[in-house]
């Protein structure tokens, strides 16, 4: 889809995980305007490597909507939540998403980290087995240890995961 992203805002959506690409293309089928940011990468088979798009954000796509049609998203499966900070629907401004376009473009590898994890950081387990869990993070090594509470038994677990299974949660 040939996007003019010149005075727009767009909002983003989050999605289910490994949904994003597959959610771009339905919301293009429904015409409303989206943009799933994508990398090529080369992908390793044990029988051939292949050259493939990834999302660039794991979880996000940026559409372009007017207000009378948000609700008209929720009806395309893989769609989660428009994203929110302190409560108000984010926009991304025209330059951010120029410079994201940018990223896109370049041929060597990006890498992009939702925020950095700390150590007390509140969390959204987004995949596997505690996915929709909300946890803390207590240890700062590449594998994260979350605590999970259960405060009517006033204790909680602890888990490993991987950083990239959680969503930290911006108040």
């Amino acid at each position: 889809m040939t996007l003019d992203l010149h005075n727009k805002k767009w909002h983003v959506l989050v999605t289910h995980p490994r949904a994003a690409k597959k959610v771009g293309m339905r919301l293009s089928e429904v015409e409303i305007e989206n943009f799933v940011p994508l990398q090529k990468q080369l992908r390793q088979w044990h029988d051939r490597k292949k050259w493939v798009d990834v999302p660039l954000f794991s979880y996000y796509i940026f559409v372009n909507i007017s207000t009378k049609k948000r609700h008209e998203v929720f009806q395309i499966m893989g769609i989660t939540k428009f994203l929110s900070i302190d409560g108000k629907l984010s926009t991304i401004p025209t330059e951010e998403i120029e410079r994201i376009k940018r990223l896109c473009s370049y041929a060597g590898k990006v890498k992009v980290e939702q925020g950095i994890l700390n150590i007390g950081d509140e969390v959204d387990i987004m995949e596997g087995h505690f996915i929709g869990l909300r946890g803390q993070v207590i240890n700062s090594n590449d594998n994260k240890k979350i605590r999970i509470s259960i405060p009517s038994l006033n204790c909680s677990a602890t888990v490993l995961l991987d950083k990239n299974n959680v969503q930290k949660i911006f108040v």
